[in-house]
């Protein structure tokens, strides 16, 4: 879609991750489609403006799908200016038209790759690369719901590497495969298998360690920031309908631990998940944390991308300089998948909220996401909402994408959203867009 939210799997970046899933049925033969939108899209004219400039998008995709084990996706988003306002960039250009911004350095070339999956989700070894927009790494205690093409002029391909290795997982991230940007690792014990033979210790005691670097060197430069947690997690109900895990982790700056006093944090809670049938998927996470100073948990979030310029609002620090008082904090999560089995008359519906209180500042931070096909199995839409320090320096970001299959192979789709856009001496400029287009597809 234009200008559109590329949404991931809600519910399996959901606190549910650490959970096994059943293998899902699998699907024989190569299948392959092609898709060309075309339309119009306003946005913000550039560096230091909120004047609309208008774009016509061309907007061609490929994508190749081998199975349940590999497929993979090519194609973007060609935004050619036709509507110049002040301050003019025309000449500034590919060609006069090409918008500059969407291809002014190497990790913009990464947008080209939409999707890469090679393995099974139940599979020893899973790899994906392209847009992450819900990513988790593990718990989340680090990297939570990280979205990785927030930034209207920043489009990178990020990576993800998950192995099992005997009784440990190993899961390795990247958010920009072409430039020295995020990385992220975790290594997960089974406790359970390492220290027992019998199947009712398996999958219940995990002990992980979390690790993330930003060299900060890619989508304009910003301070490098290093962090790192331990945690547990203990399943202490698992059934068919219900599971119930209590956890805790410690977290702390890596890059902060040679002064007299290092920033850390602290958090204690309890992951529900509830299947009362086989279309209902629930899950509900609670956490009390005491973080403060360099530190929080969910460093790398929904909308990092814009807080490593300015944590809160527009011009204040970058959050690797940000210090946060001493103060307790209550994260809450939530996720829902209702998948029906009826057919396309029904509705189906995959959403999931996470939201922080700062108990001594007041401060709250929210982020959502919806996705719903509706009934009658034509019409498509899509929400991402993400609101930071809504009380002191608010900030939100907004998109919204509909699209609404009139024939078997041509579609109209609408976008709007909130963006902002990093500057130059470091600061962020919000701006609105907004686009309209028509697509034609076919598979085989």
């Amino acid at each position: 879609m234009i200008g559109a939210l590329v949404l991931a799997s809600v519910l399996h970046q959901a606190p549910k991750a650490f959970v096994e899933n059943p293998p899902a049925p699998a699907e024989e033969g190569i299948h392959f489609q092609a898709a060309l939108e075309a339309g119009g899209q306003a946005l913000p004219s550039g560096t230091g403006a909120n004047q609309m400039d208008g774009f016509g998008v061309v907007f061609p995709r490929l994508s190749v799908k081998g199975g349940d084990e590999f497929e993979f996706e090519l194609g973007a988003p060609l935004r050619l200016r036709v509507l110049d306002q002040e301050p003019q960039q025309l000449e500034q250009d590919y060609g006069g038209r090409l918008r500059r911004q969407d291809w002014d350095e190497r990790s913009d070339f990464g947008q080209i790759l939409r999707n890469l999956r090679i393995g099974r989700d139940d599979g020893h070894v899973q790899l994906r690369a392209g847009g992450f927009s819900t990513y988790s790494l593990g718990a989340g205690w680090l990297v939570n719901r990280y979205h990785n093409r927030i930034s209207p002029d920043y489009h990178p391909a990020g990576g993800n590497l998950v192995a099992y290795l005997g009784p440990a997982r190993v899961e390795l991230f990247a958010s920009d495969v072409l430039a020295m940007r995020l990385f992220a690792a975790e290594v997960r014990l089974d406790l359970g298998r390492l220290l027992s033979d019998q199947d009712t210790a398996f999958d219940r005691f995990l002990l992980s360690v979390d690790a993330a670097h930003d060299f900060g060197k890619g989508g304009g430069t910003t301070p490098a920031l290093s962090a790192a947690s331990v945690g547990f997690q203990a399943g202490v109900v698992k059934n068919e309908k219900v599971q119930l895990w209590l956890q805790a982790a410690a977290g702390a700056r890596a890059d902060t631990l040679i002064e007299s006093i290092p920033d850390y944090g602290a958090a204690f809670g309890m992951v529900v998940r509830g299947q009362p049938n086989e279309t209902v998927d629930l899950t509900g996470r609670l956490e009390a944390r005491r973080q403060g100073g360099r530190f929080r948990f969910g460093f790398f979030g929904a909308g990092y991308e814009f807080s490593r310029f300015s944590g809160v609002g527009l011009s204040e620090q970058p959050l690797a300089e940000e210090l946060l008082p001493g103060t307790f904090s209550g994260y809450g999560e939530f996720a829902a998948s209702v998948i029906p089995f009826g057919g396309p008359e029904d509705l189906e519906l995959t959403a999931s909220a996470s939201g922080e209180y700062f108990v001594s500042t007041g401060r709250v931070d929210a982020d959502a996401v919806l996705q719903a096909h509706l009934p009658g199995g034509k019409t498509v839409a899509e929400l991402r909402v993400i609101l930071t320090d809504l009380t002191v320096h608010p900030r939100y970001s907004a998109a919204v994408a509909v699209s609404h299959r009139f024939l078997p192979a041509v579609y109209g789709l609408v976008t709007a959203g909130r963006e902002h856009f990093p500057q130059a001496e470091g600061n962020l400029r919000h701006g609105f867009t907004a686009g309209v287009g028509v697509g034609v597809d076919f598979q085989r």
